[in-house]
């Protein structure tokens, strides 16, 4: 019989434990490479242009006057500034919904350098006030292509008491942001101000955007665009995206701790569970190993039979939970990505799954390994 092969024999003896248990390791690992996910998302993918920009919005949530942008366009350091309102929509369907950015033009492409689009795409929205681009999944989701005219219904009430809004699909871009990056529609914010009836949101903006000429001069910026707004009404808060994703996180909690608390938590119950499994198989199978060290096999053998079967364990149980999680991720991925700024199940992630795969087994597997290697042959055989 091979070593493999000794192994399945031991599994198979209970085949309902052996179940359960991969199943709880397969669960615990789960939850773990979907809990990676969340860190991976809050920890977002930083790129150097991510690195340069800073949000100015409300400390109040009200909405800023346009004539912000101008003033902190003057302060040191800035590169480019652009600003941006929205508004939820729909696309013939309610349940088709759009969230629709307006953002000015063209410098909204300066601030985001990452959203690649062909020059002739690019020229044909910079010209074109009633052009908008928009995401590749997004595009591929509602079926739209290039030179199209799409109606989103549900927007802010026009001057001719209409709130559907028509757009040219000028161009589509890509990016490797996270996914909630690929479902954007872009359009003019002059083209969206203009149409709108007079009303409290005409000529303002809900952020400002702005382009810091090196990373290392963010924090100072960011004090100095405040200060121009401290007697102001409303006054701002600058931050850079990841703070301020993070600030909007943490009116939920310290997530960070909460996603290790529950990973440590459903990793020491994983452990809890095989552990016991592997000190039952092999207090019931004693008298096998003392069988086996009287036929020749050595103590170092045996302690690595041991070893192998919890390693083959837990391993099974991983490989099938960060499967199950990556699944999970991808079906969550839509709803997940409106909040954090990515969704995915990273290699990171894979690798130190794999590290503690070899971890746990070790853990699981030493303590019983060690009782077979120790045990007295003669002693035990006499209790068969």
């Amino acid at each position: 019989m091979s070593r493999f092969g000794l192994a399945l024999s031991a599994f198979r003896r209970h085949i309902g434990r052996t179940v359960f248990t991969v199943l709880s390791v397969a669960t615990a690992f789960a939850i773990f490479t979907i809990l990676a996910a969340i860190n991976e998302g809050m920890s977002g993918k930083i790129s150097l242009a991510s690195a340069q920009r800073l949000d100015t919005s409300s400390r109040v949530n009200s909405p800023l006057p346009e004539g912000y942008a101008a003033q902190i366009r003057s302060v040191p350091g800035v590169v480019a500034i652009d600003y941006m309102s929205s508004f939820q929509g729909y696309f013939r369907d309610p349940k088709q919904e759009v969230v629709v950015l307006a953002f000015s033009v063209p410098s909204v492409l300066t601030i985001y350098p990452e959203f690649a689009l062909p020059d002739d795409q690019k020229q044909a929205f910079f010209r074109d006030r009633q052009g908008a681009v928009v995401g590749n999944a997004l595009a591929a989701k509602m079926g739209w292509h290039v030179g199209q005219t799409v109606p989103i219904q549900g927007g802010p009430l026009q001057k001719n008491g209409s709130t559907a809004w028509a757009f040219h699909i000028d161009g589509i871009y890509r990016t490797d942001l996270p996914s909630g990056y690929r479902n954007f529609f872009i359009v003019n914010y002059d083209y969206l101000n203009e149409g709108i009836a007079p009303s409290p949101t005409k000529d303002t903006v809900q952020q400002i955007n702005t382009l810091v000429d090196s990373p290392n001069d963010m924090d100072r910026v960011a004090r100095a665009i405040d200060a121009k707004f401290t007697n102001a009404s409303p006054d701002t808060l600058t931050e850079s995206e990841q703070q301020e994703m993070m600030s909007g996180m943490r009116q939920f909690g310290d997530i960070g701790a909460i996603v290790t608390y529950v990973g440590l938590a459903v990793f020491a119950s994983m452990l809890l569970i095989t552990g016991n499994t592997m000190a039952n198989s092999v207090r019931e199978r004693m008298s096998e190993f003392a069988m086996m060290r009287a036929l020749g096999f050595g103590r170092l053998q045996l302690a690595f039979i041991v070893l192998r079967e919890s390693a083959i364990l837990i391993g099974t149980g991983a490989v099938l939970g960060v499967l199950a999680g990556w699944g999970l991720s991808t079906l969550m991925a839509g709803v997940m990505t409106q909040v954090l700024r990515g969704f995915t199940v990273s290699w990171v992630t894979v690798a130190l799954a794999a590290a503690f795969t070899l971890l746990f087994a070790l853990a699981t597997g030493l303590l019983p390994g060690r009782r077979v290697a120790a045990m007295p042959v003669a002693a035990t055989l006499r209790r068969m």
